[in-house]
Order: C-alpha cells, then structure tokens, then sequence
C-alpha cells in the first residue's frame, strides 16, 4: 500500500501549480486580489509549496514536509494578521484547500489506479496535516489576539471587536467539531450542541459527570486511557482515535485531539477535546476488511468444489458400468454408494454460495413447522446434555417466502451453538411472533454467553468461540438470512446467555411455487 500511497503523493506533487493556483481563485475572492501574492518578506509559490509539502509526506519526506506545512501555515498566518482577516474566514482557508485537494484525487482516481483502502489512508492523512497546519496557523491569532488585548485595554470599543473574534472562534469550532472541555479530573464542564447530538445525552446531563465513566463503550483497556492521562498531565497533546459508546446504547468513533491547559507552574488544570465522527469511515475499512475475507472464501470454494467433483463424477460413473456390467442385477450398496455421492454434490452445491451467484428456488415455507422439525432431531442431543428445549409459537401456521432446507440449516445451526454453550446443561427457549407484517424468531439460551467484541466478530469468516469450530457455520447463515430479505441481531453477556433474533418479512400473498432468483 506504501507505493499506492507514494504515487498519491507524486501525483499531488505534479499537479501542485494548479492546486495552487485554483486555492489562490478562492483566497483573492473571498478575502484580497492580492493576498495570495509574494512579497520580499515571504517565499515565492508558497502556496504551491503547501500542496507540494503535502505530496511529499505521502512519499514518506516525512520530516521535511512537515516542517515546510508549518512555514507555509505560518506564512499564512502573518498575511492573515497583516490583512486582518476576521478568524472565521481565515479558517476556510483550509477548508478550501482540503477541498480543492479532495476533488482532485477523485477526479484522477482512475488514472491512479489504487484501492479504496489506500485511498482511506491518504484522506485520513491530508486530513491529519491540514488539522496540524490549522493549529500551527492559530498561534498567529493567539499572539495577534494577546497583542490587541494589551493595546486595546484603553479603548472599550476596540475591546469589544476583539471579544467578538473570539466569539467567532468559538462559533466556528462548534460549527465544525464535537467540542468539549473538562477540568483536571475529567468532569465535564463544557459540551458544544454537536457533542449532545453525537452521544444523545442533554448538557445538563453531561455537565459535572466524568467523561470517561460516562462514555465509557468497555473497548479500549485501562492501560490505554492511562497513557491518554499521562500523556495530557505532561502537557503534552494527545492524538487518536476512541470509541465512546452513547446514551442509547449505541456505538461511535471520533479522531479526538485533545489539548491541555497549562498553570503558572506548568500542569494542567483542564483540557479541551476537539474531535470528529468517524464512525462511518470505521464502517467502511471493515466492510473493505470483510470483503477480502469472502474473496479469499470465495476463492477457496470454487477450487475445493472444482477438485471434489471431478472424482466424484468418475466414481459415479464406474459404479453405474459395474452394475451394467452385471446384468443389470444391482451390486450389494451399489444404491447406497449412488446415493451418498449425490448427497456430497449437493454439500459441495452450498458451499458454493461463496464462490458466485448461484439460482435456488423459493417458496412458501412454514416457519413454525421447519422449526419444530429441528427441534424434534435435536431433542435427543440436548436430553444427553441435560438440555431442555421449549417453544411457544403464536401460530402453527406463519409463512415466509423462502428455501426450506436453507432455513432449517440456519436454525440447525444456531440451536446447536446454543447446545455447545451449556456445557453443565440449562434451557433454550424458541419464540416465534409476528407483527407489523415481519415473523420474528427469538432463540435464547442460558450459556456462557459472550463479550462485545466477540459479538462484533460473529458472522466474519474462520472466527469461531469453539475450539474445534470453523468459523463458517455461523457465516453461511448470516449469508442465508441476508438472501431471505431477513435481519439477525445478538444480545449476549457473559455468564448471563445469549439471545438470538431473526425477523423476515411475513408473506401475504402466494408467489409463484417454484419462482427462483439468482442469490448473490
């Protein structure tokens, strides 16, 4: 990925004339024809040199172009005091440039020729550098602003045009990130009405309450927030990425940059956190994640079945020229052996739902009775467990529109898991309900129950919580569930049992017996 990365970079580099030049269109329009123009006391180009600083950090100059950023948003910086340029409108500076760099890459996408997972890695460091570039350039604003509070402490009027700047600086941070301030030992003190919207807490809620209790999501260790302590309580800022987890139960990330405030004697007596939503971007670098995993799947189920069947075939084959040859008098298990060859085809058939979009016919199935069919096969191995199985059914007749043996595999499969996890025995209870036009399949066991994380990872390929499993079974049904228009959610603790729900959408009306679609 490095060299996909590297000719990011030299594309910027090559381009970084008209970078330039469409970011300077921007600055003479909205703040000065002549602002983006050189003069003794600066560089020439300094704004090619910007974009060309930040190709040459993609191709690993690392030191060199930070250092040249830092001049260029330092240059930046003192044109803007010069020019005094209200601080709203000096930020979109690099706003604008972040897009005018953004729309450029896609532009040239093709030509590149790289993976969306390199592209990820190039947008979330531009976006790193044009946020050191912006906190590099408001040093210029803090010195401006510490001047004309001195100069201007004769003069109330005056004093009031700088208590409005930094009002402005305060609306656009809240404009533009999740913002919060805590004291020296992480109370809340300050929320911005993003951060309310992002963790759905009320600001009277979060005030006063510890922001790492109170957001706590259990995915990071103690060890890691101890550095993020440690690190602040130094003085030093602090970078990364964090999962919170908000009011209603449900899940984020933020890029967090988090700075501290220092006292006379140099410790920090509070902090603030400026942070952004990724929670999307995680999204997606999973998905890329989980892709790879079924191509490689995919993969390895064409050549499995591939090498399978072509012995299978002759072995058919001989089995019927023997019986042939015998005066058509069938040969001692002569069916038997027809009949378990056919049964591996038909193994080997399923298992290439992996490899491509295979046809299967659908029809109306009956839920209650499929499922009553697996629990009569699996009472006896649950009796040998001491394993009780109960059910209660709102209808022996809830229809679906579907691929019976597809069904009955999926809840084969997640009854026997639930077996599995009670190793000293317990109880498993089947629900199935149905409402607003949905059928919905509720299986809870009292086993031993699962972390979050494991629960995150169910349904990717190879992982399994057993020691012999395979970490395909589960897959397949997800697979399965997804090609019925269904939906599966988990609850679980440890200790505590696991519940599995399936909602598919009930049938109304007859289709077609036998009406068969590609499933992909």
């Amino acid at each position: 990925m490095n060299k996909q990365l590297e000719s990011v970079g030299e594309k910027i580099k090559e381009h970084s004339n008209l970078l330039a030049e469409n970011t300077a269109k921007i600055l003479s329009a909205e703040i000065s024809p002549s602002f983006s123009n050189s003069c003794d006391a600066l560089p020439e180009n300094w704004l090619e040199l910007y974009f060309q600083s930040i190709g040459d950090f993609l191709c690993n100059c690392r030191y060199t172009a930070q250092r040249n950023i830092f001049t260029c948003a330092d240059i930046f910086g003192q044109r803007a005091v010069a020019f005094e340029v209200p601080l709203d409108k000096s930020i979109y500076f690099f706003v604008h440039s972040r897009t005018v760099i953004f729309d450029f890459l896609f532009e040239e996408i093709d030509s590149l020729k790289i993976t969306a997972k390199t592209i990820l890695h190039a947008i979330k460091t531009i976006n790193n550098l044009i946020d050191q570039a912006t906190i590099a350039f408001s040093i210029h604003y803090k010195k401006s602003f510490s001047s004309a509070k001195y100069a201007l402490a004769e003069s109330f009027e005056d004093l009031k045009i700088t208590l409005k700047e930094l009002d402005d600086l305060k609306n656009a941070l809240n404009e533009t990130t999740i913002f919060s301030i805590t004291d020296k030992n992480d109370n809340i003190i300050y929320t911005n009405e993003k951060f309310c919207d992002i963790t759905k807490y009320t600001k009277e809620e979060l005030l006063g309450q510890n922001h790492g209790r109170i957001l706590n999501s259990g995915f990071h260790s103690e060890e890691f927030f101890r550095n993020v302590r440690e690190t602040i309580q130094k003085g030093r800022v602090w970078k990364g990425e964090i999962m919170n987890k908000a009011k209603d139960g449900t899940f984020y990330w933020v890029d967090t940059t988090i700075i501290p405030f220092l006292d006379s004697e140099g410790k920090a007596y509070q902090h603030i956190a400026i942070q952004n939503d990724i929670t999307e971007q995680k999204r997606t670098e999973e998905l890329l994640h989980k892709t790879e995993k079924l191509s490689l799947v995919g993969e390895l189920a064409a050549g499995i079945a591939h090498e399978i069947r072509n012995p299978l075939t002759t072995i058919k084959g001989f089995v019927r020229l023997l019986c042939q040859a015998a005066d058509n008098r069938n040969l001692p298990y002569s069916d038997i052996i027809l009949g378990e060859i056919d049964r591996i085809n038909q193994i080997v058939s399923e298992f290439m739902v992996f490899a491509k979009p295979h046809t299967i016919a659908f029809s109306k199935c009956n839920v209650s009775s499929i499922m009553s069919s697996v629990i009569h096969l699996l009472n006896a191995e649950a009796a040998l467990k001491n394993i009780i199985i109960t059910h209660q059914f709102s209808s022996e007749n809830l229809y679906i529109f579907g691929e019976k043996h597809q069904l009955k595999q999926v809840f084969l499969n997640l009854l026997k898991n639930a077996i599995e996890a009670m190793p000293d025995g317990g109880n498993i209870h089947v629900t199935i309900k149905t409402q607003d036009n949905k059928i919905s399949i509720y299986i809870q066991d009292d086993g031993v129950g699962m972390s979050e994380e494991q629960i995150r990872k169910l349904g990717e390929p190879f992982y399994t919580t057993k020691e012999t499993g395979t970490g395909l079974g589960l897959m397949v049904s997800y697979k399965i569930i997804q090609s019925h228009k269904g939906t599966i959610q988990v609850r679980s603790e440890k200790g505590c049992g696991t519940s599995f729900t399936i909602t598919f959408p009930a049938l109304l009306e007859n289709p077609s017996i036998g009406e068969s679609y590609k499933v992909k």
